[in-house]
């Protein structure tokens, strides 16, 4: 069995902060995920930040603590890198990856401060021959693939529309719900949204109410709610029946019977990336899938800049 080296780049609360989340959760990082794969060894961590590092240290105690990304990936020689930082310092981090020979990169949400930023995170990434994927983490659920595919099959007839609530920002949140929907409904032909302040928190990223119109007819309504209340839910509605994806998107409910229960989807992730690198599957949630929801987010974000006007996508 072929072992893989994986490093994080980031050690905050998705990056490697594994004590912050409830054991049912777990593994809920990406070095918990690392660490808990068999067929990967986490070889090293870093983070600008001592104190972040030396207590993510203590809980991977096998893992090489670095402050500097560039030398952890000289030394360790990863295979996977993960960059779980800033989304502004993404595409650094990447293009620093791809280029010290790392076979996978896995890049947080949003994938990127800009689209020019995005297509270059692509463009090094095939150059270099190393396979990118956007943690946008419910594509690397088998049981939502399963339902995407139902979806897509018509089981509920044709979509006609989809209602879905999020919170804690459009960029950090907000960026899942549309990646969903993009998922089960297709590509996206216009949007709009207008900024909520009763529901914004922190102020430096904004909730924004959307709408979004799908190139196949469907439309979708995305509301934001307070941070208090913590819903993150999609609703389609079709001529045939209704699905629902709730808390989370880990109970699923078809025409109002349960139809899934929990799973861990930050191990199926690394899972997924570890069968790409075997070439057992095809990769999911990639670089251009980033690129696709990240010109929807920055189309929502123009229109409620422009007090609600219909953006187009398509460029």
């Amino acid at each position: 069995m072929k072992r893989y080296k994986a490093v994080v780049i980031g050690c905050g609360k998705i990056g490697a902060q594994e004590w912050l989340y409830q054991k049912n959760m777990k593994p809920a990082t990406h070095a918990g995920a690392y660490e808990k794969r068999r067929q990967v060894e986490l070889a090293g961590l870093c983070d600008t930040d001592s104190e972040k590092l030396k207590r993510a240290g203590k809980f991977f105690p096998g893992a090489k603590l670095y402050q500097s990304a560039e030398k952890m990936l000289k030394e360790t020689k990863p295979d996977i890198v993960s960059v779980a930082t800033h989304t502004d310092t993404h595409y650094q981090f990447v293009k620093m990856a791809a280029e010290a020979g790392a076979k996978a990169v896995v890049c947080e949400k949003p994938m990127a401060s800009s689209l020019k930023k995005a297509e270059a995170m692509i463009e090094v990434c095939k150059k270099k021959k190393c396979l990118l994927f956007i943690n946008h983490s419910r594509h690397f659920d088998l049981l939502l693939k399963k339902w995407q595919e139902k979806v897509r099959g018509g089981i509920l007839g044709k979509v006609i529309e989809a209602r879905c609530n999020y919170h804690n920002g459009f960029l950090n949140n907000g960026t899942h719900m549309i990646d969903l929907l993009r998922w089960f409904l297709g590509e996206v032909k216009e949007a709009g949204g207008t900024y909520n302040s009763l529901t914004s928190n922190p102020e430096r990223d904004k909730n924004i109410d959307a709408i979004i119109y799908f190139k196949n007819g469907a439309k979708a309504v995305l509301q934001s709610v307070t941070k208090k209340q913590g819903l993150t839910e999609w609703f389609f509605y079709g001529r045939k029946g209704k699905l629902s994806l709730e808390k989370l998107g880990m109970e699923i409910h078809y025409n109002n019977a349960k139809a899934g229960k929990c799973r861990n989807l930050t191990a199926q992730m690394v899972s997924h990336v570890v069968s790409c690198l075997e070439k057992k599957e095809k990769p999911v949630s990639t670089g251009e899938d980033g690129l696709a929801v990240l010109k929807i987010l920055f189309a929502v974000k123009k229109s409620a800049e422009n007090n609600g006007e219909i953006t187009n996508v398509i460029r």
